[in-house]
Parts: structure tokens; C-alpha cells; sequence
């Protein structure tokens, strides 16, 4: 992956719990709009063509939609859906396109340096304590970012140290 992956043991156990996964058509479209017209997330991903949906829940719709979306302003971005649930990684497999892949992680991204992570909709499902740890522990793994887009990136992303 080009240097897109972090070099760790910790990625044999994801790392969180398995929610709900409830889902539907359309669910985070307007989630979707923003990051597509957002000044930063098209500068992150001009440099790091890389999106991480995380906790996409009992089907993959809204990881096939949020790249079908970005794609629009970044053509060779990659979309990785990553679920802890191995039986919802597996169901998935059928929607894998060259644009979109499913793995098995957690908070931990699965070792991927991904330019930005969408994972607000399995946090809400977390007990409020745990969410600052997950937080942190995905904005390590986030790629960092050029100077020039740091600023506006640590308003909606925490920006990683670069």
C-alpha cells in the first residue's frame, strides 16, 4: 500500500466491540456531501487518496456510497470498510469493487494510514468514556498531514502530528 500501512503486532485483535450495525440506503449521505465540499478533506485527500469507513455495520451500502461520492473529487481515491464483526466482512466480500474493499478491524484501522476516517456512527454506540480512547487511537494511525492543511484539518479530524 504504498506506505499506507502501519508496521504493527496489535493487528491480529481488532480493537472495540461489535454494535448493532444497523444501516440503511442513504443513511450518511449528508455526512457524505459535507466531506465531499469541505476545503480540507479534499486537500487530505489529494495527498492521501485513502478513506477508512469504519464500523459500517450489517451491510455495506454506505461504504459503497461514500466512495461513489468521493470519487467524484479524488478518481483513484480507495475506500476501505473495516467492521470487527468477521461474519459482516465476510457478507460484504460480494460488494468489493476496485474502488472498495472490506476488512476485518477496529479503532486500531487495521494498520492503515488512511488520509480520513469516518467512524461517527459507531461511536455513538460506545459508552461516552470510551470514545475519547477510541478518538485518540484512530487520530495516531490517521496519515499526517502537509503544514498547509493541518490547520483547518484539526477543527474536523484531529489531524495527525506530521
Amino acid at each position: 500500500m504504498d506506505g499506507r500501512a502501519l508496521k504493527t503486532s496489535a493487528l491480529a485483535r481488532p480493537d472495540g466491540t461489535i454494535t448493532r450495525g444497523t444501516t440503511g440506503i442513504n443513511r450518511l449521505r449528508r455526512s457524505d456531501r459535507w466531506l465531499l465540499h469541505c476545503p480540507a478533506v479534499r486537500s487530505v485527500l489529494s495527498s492521501t487518496p485513502l478513506v477508512v469507513d469504519l464500523g459500517y455495520g450489517a451491510t455495506p451500502v454506505t461504504t459503497v456510497e461514500l466512495a461513489s461520492r468521493l470519487r467524484r473529487i479524488q478518481p483513484d481515491l480507495q475506500v476501505i470498510g473495516l467492521e470487527i464483526d468477521p461474519a459482516r466482512v465476510a457478507a460484504s466480500q460480494p460488494s468489493r469493487t476496485a474502488a472498495v474493499s472490506f476488512r476485518r478491524g477496529g479503532f486500531e484501522l487495521a494498520g492503515l494510514r488512511p488520509g480520513v476516517v469516518r467512524a461517527f456512527n459507531v461511536l455513538r454506540q460506545y459508552p461516552e468514556d470510551a470514545v475519547a480512547p477510541a478518538w485518540t487511537r484512530m487520530q495516531v494511525a490517521l496519515a499526517p498531514v502537509a503544514s498547509s492543511s493541518r490547520e483547518p484539518a484539526t477543527s474536523w479530524a484531529g489531524a495527525a502530528p506530521g
